[in-house]
């Protein structure tokens, strides 16, 4: 990837996107919270959600034909909390409408999705699997879902998951990023924040930092499109670009870039 041809903005804008989700899409994952206030929902949420996460990671799905199934049968291994409701299948939206589509299949909880996605697309109804034993087979159903880069979607959900805005950033940078940069205002620790570029603008080439500015700048575009507005993901963003960005100006020698812009 030459640096030569890549025109990169100088911050990652934040779209116009509600907290609030579609009543039509919470009644239909959970008719039985169409009544509850979503913050109530999104920390209980928060507590079960590494636990959830752990049973998507014991998920076993069959391998998909060249048709999309509408239902797909999966082997669950962990059974430590909710079953999963719904295989994701993940395009991309840049592909061209005549290649043939590559899909990517991600096990997914519907509230989980549902509760941080204003425009996710209505989700069918499960079937509910209360599987008895280990290794046992569910069924769930396949929803299409198309979104910039499907390269970048693993980070973000499982950022939806757990919250955790260190986790996200270890999963966008190279390395752990200081917590003072996302514990408090960026701009109040510039120093920290320049140093940390130096440091990985003299460990990785300019080709290795677009590579994780590339990452960075596609979970942006899946956030957008997806219509999600939690505050700690669009922080942790906006953490990962001024450092890259600086770090890519400083590797390329143009770090005047970064304040006749600021």
């Amino acid at each position: 990837m030459s640096t030569a041809s890549v025109s990169l903005p100088r911050r990652l804008a934040r779209p116009e996107i509600s907290a609030e989700i579609p009543q039509s899409t919470l009644e239909a994952v959970a008719p039985e919270l169409a009544n509850t206030h979503l913050d109530y929902i999104r920390e209980g949420l928060e507590c079960v959600g590494p636990d959830m996460l752990r049973v998507l990671a014991g998920i076993k799905a069959e391998p998909v034909s060249n048709v999309l199934p509408k239902e797909l049968s999966i082997i669950v291994n962990n059974l430590s909390s909710d079953m999963p409701t719904h295989m994701f299948a993940v395009f991309s939206s840049r592909q061209p409408a005549a290649a043939r589509r590559r899909v990517t299949l991600f096990p997914a909880h519907n509230l989980v999705f549902a509760t941080h996605c204003a425009n996710l697309p209505i989700l069918p109804t499960p079937t509910p699997a209360f599987p008895e034993c280990a290794g046992q087979e569910i069924k769930v159903p396949v929803v299409p879902l198309c979104i910039p880069a499907p390269e970048a979607f693993p980070q973000l959900s499982t950022f939806l998951y757990t919250k955790r805005i260190d986790h996200l950033l270890g999963s966008l940078m190279p390395v752990a990023t200081p917590p003072q940069l996302y514990l408090d205002d960026p701009t109040t620790v510039m120093p920290i924040l320049t140093e940390f570029a130096e440091k990985l603008a003299a460990t990785y080439t300019a080709q290795a930092l677009l590579l994780h500015i590339s990452n960075v700048h596609g979970t942006w575009r899946n956030a957008v499109a997806l219509g999600i507005a939690d505050e700690r993901l669009w922080c942790a963003l906006d953490v990962a670009w001024e450092v890259l960005l600086t770090s890519l100006a400083i590797s390329t020698g143009k770090p005047h870039l970064m304040t006749e812009i600021a």
